[in-house]
């Protein structure tokens, strides 16, 4: 896979000059990050973008590992029949038109297969958005430069995503919120030979990958992928695409895959230890919050125990709803912490797990308040993580991440935060704590998948 992830020349055939075209993209972000040498390919023009053009693959003079290729699939053969002579090791079929659409298209990508295994060429794709990563920064890939670049942001979590689109919008989406850094980005589209068991082995040694996420539509080899999950020392989050019959369905014509018995694939994950999820940003909590490196001790109970302190009574109790719904219980506070906890509040308020902190709050101020509580629930030996419910609001509610976490001392729970309050606000409070490593969410359920997915991965 060497020749895919740090490719020594990339030829782009289909690039041009017009604006706003994929072609043009595909050399632009090229430019972004990419040092090596860059060849447009286009009969058309002799040169684009300052780069000398080619007419032919065959007839580039240079070194060249990598082509990626945008030209419509009806082109696409006599292409790989000129990689083939040029000696390219790997091309990318960023173009769409194969097996997705119908026998004609899987006729087309099936002769593009075996021209590449003749001529010892490996494919990505096709139908796909190729590959983004972050830290050097490579971008190949169509998706347009000006969104990619306002939203690169170098991270640990990894994607394979059997999309093309999905891929893009989605990446720029989460990476311009500033939830979460993206290590690679893989878009492998149809896979007909490039599957997600090859990039997935990859991953698991990249130095820069701490979690793998991917989004499939069907499993290639699924015994080798159980091998690879059951083996890995890296969480391996799934989020998959035709489980029900109508799904199934849509994932065909999508990219020409066989969705396969659910219920028999559900079961598989698990006994790999791979945690599924329901649906792309629940994924992406998921991983953000598995990358944190948080500390876990075993409950002699069984179920992993969590403190819930709001300043809200019908928050705290939405929340142990969905606690039990995910597997969570609530932990019996230690006399210590009960002890700590009265401190702070009024006499008449009795202190109880969830913990109620909106009288301590008006009593002593909420930096104080939540200060010495999550230290406290962070201390006390009965608890395994916390759920932490904040206001952001104006005035003494803009609170600092760091002045309300500085009592946690040691390795760190998990303490995972709620959030509300107004917009401008509510992100002033948000990306500190994120900064901080602390996950910050604005659904009550999501901040309770994402705690027992953590629980889920260490057990």
């Amino acid at each position: 896979m060497d020749f895919f992830f740090e490719p020594n020349g990339i030829a782009v055939v289909g690039a041009t000059p017009e604006p706003f075209s994929g072609g043009r993209n595909l050399v632009t972000n090229l430019t972004l990050g990419y040092k090596g040498p860059i060849y447009p390919v286009n009969p058309k023009y002799d040169e684009i973008l300052g780069f000398k053009c080619y007419s032919r693959v065959s007839e580039i003079d240079g070194p060249l590992d990598l082509s990626i290729i945008f030209v419509p699939a009806r082109a696409v053969p006599q292409v790989l029949e000129d990689c083939v002579m040029k000696g390219v090791r790997g091309v990318m079929i960023e173009s769409g038109g194969f097996a997705e659409v119908g026998p004609e298209g899987r006729a087309l990508q099936d002769q593009c297969l075996a021209i590449a295994r003749k001529g010892g060429i490996r494919i990505w794709g096709p139908n796909c958005m190729g590959l983004i990563d972050t830290a050097k920064p490579y971008i190949f890939s169509f998706v347009i430069p000006k969104d990619m670049q306002e939203a690169i942001r170098p991270g640990h979590v990894s994607l394979i995503v059997q999309s093309g689109l999905l891929s893009g919008g989605f990446i720029i989406t989460l990476m311009g919120n500033k939830t979460l850094g993206l290590a690679k980005v893989c878009s492998i589209g149809n896979k007909c030979d490039v599957s997600e068991n090859e990039i997935l082995e990859y991953l698991l040694k990249d130095p820069f990958t701490k979690v793998v996420c991917l989004y499939l539509e069907s499993f290639t080899n699924g015994r080798r992928f159980f091998e690879l999950a059951a083996s890995s020392d890296k969480p391996i989050i799934v989020l998959k695409g035709g489980k029900t019959p109508s799904g199934a369905k849509a994932s065909f014509s999508h990219t020409a895959s066989l969705a396969g018995n659910y219920a028999l694939i559900r079961g598989i994950l698990r006994q790999a230890r791979v945690i599924e999820a329901e649906d792309f940003f629940e994924m992406m909590d998921i991983a953000r919050t598995l990358e944190k490196d948080f500390h876990f001790q075993r409950s002699p109970a069984g179920k992993p125990r969590i403190a819930i302190l709001t300043y809200s009574g019908a928050s705290g109790i939405v929340t142990t709803d969905h606690m039990e719904k995910y597997g969570l219980t609530l932990a019996h506070l230690s006399p210590q912490t009960q002890k700590q906890l009265e401190e702070l509040s009024p006499d008449w308020m009795p202190v109880k797990n969830p913990v109620d902190y909106w009288p301590a709050i008006e009593k002593n101020g909420p930096a104080l308040a939540y200060k010495q509580a999550i230290s406290a629930l962070h201390e006390d030996p009965e608890v395994d993580g916390i759920i932490v419910h904040i206001y952001a609001g104006h005035g003494i509610w803009l609170l600092d991440a760091k002045e309300i976490l500085s009592g946690v001392k040691g390795p760190r729970k998990p303490i995972l935060f709620w959030l509300i309050g107004p917009e401008s606000v509510r992100e002033a409070t948000r990306l500190p704590l994120e900064e901080e490593g602390w996950p910050t969410f604005y659904e009550i359920h999501r901040t309770v998948r994402a705690m027992a997915s953590l629980f889920e991965y260490c057990r």
